[in-house]
């Protein structure tokens, strides 16, 4: 199987690098690791600078300490990708291992879809739009437009996020890693992304469609995307996804009609946004609030008022959008994988 923007390592010096990386992500030092592998520290000490060959069962055993796959030890993005991600230290804060495993599975939706493409059931999106960044907010929203275009969505109501993103090329799930969400995308129109499971219900919809403006703006994997990137430009990704979710037309039109707290408490149901998303647009479509209480996020009480229904959680884990799914169940069928490895490219929703 080709994987694009990945590589085996060449030698047994990259090897000690994934091994390092991996290790100090987990938050374990040397002593540590080698305890569990049941070598001296020193061994693995000269095995990670790669002054020393790892034999397969070592290397078996110190994927199952890191709880890693062996691939996971074995395989590494290339440079471009290695360049955007920050580097760990033996004094990895929270965060930064939170990172790592981010990463970690990033990579393997990569690898996974990378398996999907070459059996043919999964192919990159031809988009004729985005791909050369953002300059300003309109052209932020612009963006947002084209993709709704493309969608053929109007101004309504997105369905669920995760099948949203796979008709634009991103291909995402969710990640027990405590992160917001991050995402990769090695050429035009095909990329995954990873949702943090744990991120409150309501969030996970605007993360995935702040990953979704990376995706098209064409940033996601470069020195100046998620990690490094301005404050500003990360905003214009804010002002894109909030124009995906909801369009400033769709505000200015329901407002127009009827131009009440209950029409803001509609719309955030209907659209499933948080109120402060719902607060920023309808501000960005000049909507004069001086009469409504904005300062009271609605409860449910208040949803089922108005639309008899609380609005649906969206992007739950494992978060995977229906048509990769059905690819991974053909797979299967066609015995292009094993039933146990669709059941691994689908986090368990598929019987192994």
């Amino acid at each position: 199987m080709k994987i694009t923007h990945m590589e085996t390592v060449k030698d047994f010096a990259q090897l000690g690098e994934q091994i390092r990386r991996i290790r100090q992500g987990r938050g374990l030092d040397q002593g540590q690791l080698a305890a569990l592998c049941r070598v001296e520290r020193t061994a693995l000490s000269r095995a990670e600078s790669g002054e020393r060959k790892v034999s397969a069962l070592e290397l078996t055993r110190i994927a199952e300490a890191l709880d890693v796959d062996l691939i996971d030890l074995v395989a590494r993005p290339t440079p471009d990708v290695r360049a955007a991600r920050r580097p760990v230290g033996e004094a990895a804060t929270r965060n930064e291992r939170e990172e790592v495993q981010a990463e970690i599975d990033l990579d393997r939706a990569w690898r996974d879809l990378c398996q999907l493409r070459e059996a043919g059931l999964i192919a990159p999106v031809s988009l004729t739009f985005g791909g050369s960044g953002l300059g300003s907010r309109e052209e932020a929203q612009d963006l947002a437009r084209r993709a709704r275009e493309h969608l053929e969505a109007g101004s309504e109501p997105l369905d669920g996020m995760t099948d949203v993103a796979s008709r634009l090329g991103l291909w995402a799930r969710t990640t027990p890693a405590q992160i917001d969400g991050r995402s990769l995308t090695p050429e035009p129109g095909l990329g995954v992304a990873v949702v943090g499971a744990d991120v409150e219900p309501g969030r996970r919809r605007t993360t995935l469609a702040h990953e979704i403006g990376h995706h098209l703006a064409g940033d996601t994997y470069e020195a100046s995307g998620h990690y490094a990137a301005p404050r500003e430009a990360e905003e214009l990704i804010d002002a894109f996804a909030a124009e995906l979710l909801l369009p400033e037309a769709a505000v200015r039109r329901a407002w127009d009609e009827s131009p009440s707290r209950q029409t803001l408490v509609r719309l955030a149901g209907e659209y499933r946004v948080s109120w402060s998303l719902l607060m920023r647009v309808a501000q960005g479509a000049g909507l004069d609030l001086a009469s409504i209480d904005t300062t009271t996020t609605p409860v449910d009480a208040d949803f089922y008022r108005v639309l008899g229904a609380r609005p649906q959680e969206d992007v739950v884990p494992p978060g995977l959008p229906r048509a990769w799914i059905q690819a991974c169940a053909r797979a299967a069928d066609g015995q292009l994988v094993t039933p146990r490895r669709a059941a691994e490219m689908t986090l368990g929703v598929l019987p192994s």
